[in-house]
């Protein structure tokens, strides 16, 4: 009887199997209605992240950031030496590292520095220095061009359609760097005049005029990403998709933008102990491959928008004209 119980109680318990395909099953249906809550956001996202993946957006984002190492410094100096030409050599430098730490938060003192000492060992930078610089600049443009058309799965251009959009880009970036500083000078005037509201108070004393400088850098952003977005592809592109990417990306480089700086300054991200003396120059490397990527990222929003879009438009046509004939 004991021998029984021994051998019942040595039985090992089955061990129960795990049916994958009921839970693909759950997980799909589970999938569609959260896809159908959120009007197809879901759906979206999951092919953005896919088209990602397959077009190896990592890669193109290290890319990016290499050759935007071998362009700062050039369309920085081209800045410089434009703006030399409506302020003095002094306050177009300071303008430009201005301008250079709110797109580089983490490098400020990196290029300050270098900047002081290349213009020390230049000098005057002359018409052929300019064109150099364009040139030099160019670089970064032309693989971000390639890559946003890329992601419209847009025809391939050529090296010189490439260069000179990019060339353009460089140009486009010197004219608004001319109009800030006929813009800064407004607002440095503006107060002069005592502007008064209606309630007695001074314009520029009212917490939305403070707000409205905040956001400024932001909405010349906006602006960009739009004109980025629409007429860098080989093809044509709704304004309707281009502004929800555009939104997006340039509120992906504000939030990325505080979080990274945030980090930094408490110290949770210490480059220099692993890096050295290089560790100003791995956050930069790293900070400009965070923002291509999130650039990136926003041309594939666009690109599938766009691909909904039209769908959406086939499909509407279809029934419409299956309702005429009927």
């Amino acid at each position: 009887m004991n021998a029984d119980i021994d051998v019942n109680n040595n039985k090992e318990t089955p061990i129960k199997k795990i049916d994958l395909s009921k839970i693909m099953v759950k997980l799909r249906i589970a999938y569609i209605k959260l896809n159908k809550r959120s009007n197809g956001t879901v759906r979206i996202i999951r092919i953005v992240l896919d088209r990602l993946g397959k077009t190896q957006a990592t890669q193109a984002a290290a890319a990016m950031a290499f050759y935007a190492f071998f362009s700062i410094f050039p369309l920085l100096l081209l800045l410089i030496g434009v703006g030399s030409f409506w302020l003095d050599n002094e306050a177009a430098y300071q303008k430009v590292i201005e301008i250079a730490t709110q797109l580089l938060p983490t490098a400020s003192e990196l290029i300050n520095a270098n900047l002081q000492q290349v213009i020390e060992l230049r000098g005057a930078t002359g018409s052929i220095g300019i064109i150099g610089f364009i040139w030099s600049s160019s670089s970064f443009f032309s693989v971000l061009t390639r890559n946003v058309n890329m992601a419209q799965n847009a025809p391939r251009r050529n090296f010189f359609e490439d260069r000179a959009i990019a060339i353009g880009i460089v140009l486009l970036l010197t004219l608004l760097f001319g109009l800030s500083l006929i813009s800064n000078t407004l607002v440095a005037v503006l107060p002069k005049f005592d502007i008064v509201l209606w309630d007695g108070t001074l314009l520029q004393d009212t917490n939305l005029w403070k707000y409205f400088l905040k956001i400024v850098p932001t909405i010349v952003s906006w602006g960009l990403f739009i004109i980025l977005y629409r007429f860098t592809p080989k093809k044509k592109v709704s304004m309707k998709s281009v502004m929800i990417a555009a939104t997006f990306t340039a509120i992906g480089w504000q939030v990325a933008s505080y979080i990274f700086s945030w980090m930094i300054n408490f110290g949770y991200i210490q480059y220099e102990l692993i890096y050295g003396s290089l560790g100003t120059v791995v956050a930069l490397m790293f900070w400009i491959y965070l923002i291509s990527y999130i650039t990136l990222i926003g041309a594939h929003l666009n690109a599938v928008l766009e691909e909904s879009y039209v769908k959406k438009s086939v499909f509407k046509n279809v029934r419409n004209q299956k309702s005429t004939l009927s």
